[in-house]
């Protein structure tokens, strides 16, 4: 069986920054509060978020007898201007290496996802180890801090995953990317779609900006 410690040899050997795994499952508390947040219309024009539900919270739906999900992170400034480039094929590097040493078989059906599929990406990285959702509602990796991009690799062997609990937040009583949000989209346990300007204008990273995790890495 693959061993953590052996993929992320592996991985660090094909560029990516970080990696991580989960036991692939339906994540139920998710599609419970995913099911609200749309409910409450939160979401605001993005229609395709009420589609295709029971393939976002469940990888095997996507990938047939599913039993591990892949996470991998790659920063800005390691991803150029076409990130979902960079990192997909850095995804595919990593299952060719995988496939090569006996670890996984070829998948028959689309395995590789960057920001391409209904796939819960921040979910999973948590669920993987790889940090927490801060109150920007961002991935925040401990030392990686949020400028990351996420990808998953669904693999249907078993790896071998550390036991405990996904990754807790140290956001504390750090309340800066609230206070900092122009149009008041964030609250403690909530993102309003309809209020960010990032969503609005696609243009607004004053959340990852003033993050003390992001304080001494490049953004781009």
């Amino acid at each position: 069986m693959l061993s953590l410690e052996t993929l992320k040899t592996l991985a660090s050997k094909v560029g990516i920054d970080d990696v991580g795994v989960a036991v692939a499952r339906r994540l139920d508390d998710e599609a419970t509060f995913m099911d609200q947040w749309i409910n409450h219309g939160l979401h605001g024009n993005m229609s395709y978020l009420e589609r295709n539900r029971n393939l976002r919270y469940d990888p095997g739906q996507l990938v047939p007898n599913a039993q591990t999900v892949i996470v991998c992170l790659l920063t800005y400034e390691h991803s150029g201007h076409d990130y979902h480039r960079a990192l997909k094929s850095k995804l595919y590097e990593l299952e060719a290496l995988l496939i090569e040493q006996g670890y996984c078989t070829a998948s028959d059906t689309q395995n590789k996802f960057c920001d391409s599929a209904p796939f819960l990406e921040r979910r999973w990285a948590v669920e993987a180890g790889l940090g927490w959702i801060g109150r920007n509602h961002q991935l925040i990796h401990p030392t990686l801090g949020s400028y990351v991009h996420i990808g998953e690799l669904v693999i249907t062997e078993p790896v071998e995953a550390p036991s405990g609990k996904s990754a807790q937040s140290l956001c504390g009583t750090c309340t800066r990317c609230i206070e900092a949000c122009p149009g008041q989209a964030l609250g403690q346990n909530e993102w309003d779609a309809r209020k960010c300007k990032a969503y609005i204008t696609h243009k607004c990273t004053i959340c990852q900006q003033v993050c003390p995790f992001n304080e001494h890495i490049k953004s781009i």
